[in-house]
């Protein structure tokens, strides 16, 4: 039994749900009695989980035509994005994937509200100025995670 839950996780499907579930429970946590629980820690582990884990497995080429804006009007967050260019959600992936590998992310504070933190993210080539830099509220990174995973789920669930 207990080899067929390693054998399910290794499928992009299945890791994307376990990922929304544990960030569903850690905000449940934060709404009860723990009051030792972050939630916005936990949204950036989802963003690790979702992005970093499903670029490996090649998830990835279902997003190469998803224009940005159109994901924008369906009703995704957006990123402020201040240095460099992003089209495409395979180019955003691409550069959350980098930066999130190589420890390229600051949050404004400590505060355990989503709505109060921002991320700052960035990326570029190793041991050169980033190339490519956004912004986006803790809370929106929480919307765009669980957008994500739905997308994995319709795109081979």
């Amino acid at each position: 039994m207990q080899d067929d839950l390693y054998v399910s996780r290794n499928q992009a499907l299945v890791f994307a749900l376990y990922t929304r579930q544990n960030l569903e429970f850690i905000e449940r946590a934060s709404k009860g009695y723990e009051n030792n629980v972050h939630v916005v820690t936990q949204i950036a582990n989802s963003l690790l989980g979702l992005v970093v884990f499903l670029w490996e497995r090649e998830f990835i080429r279902y997003t190469k035509e998803l224009q940005l804006d159109d994901l924008v009007k369906d009703g995704w967050p957006r990123f402020e994005i201040s240095k460099g260019e992003c089209e495409t959600l395979h180019q955003l992936v691409r550069h959350l994937r980098n930066a999130v590998a190589h420890g390229r992310i600051r949050f404004s504070s400590d505060s355990r509200d989503p709505n109060s933190v921002m991320i700052d993210i960035e990326d570029g080539k190793k041991n050169r100025p980033t190339d490519w830099s956004a912004r986006m509220k803790a809370s929106d990174l929480r919307e765009f995670c669980l957008k994500f995973a739905q997308l994995v789920e319709e795109a081979i669930g």
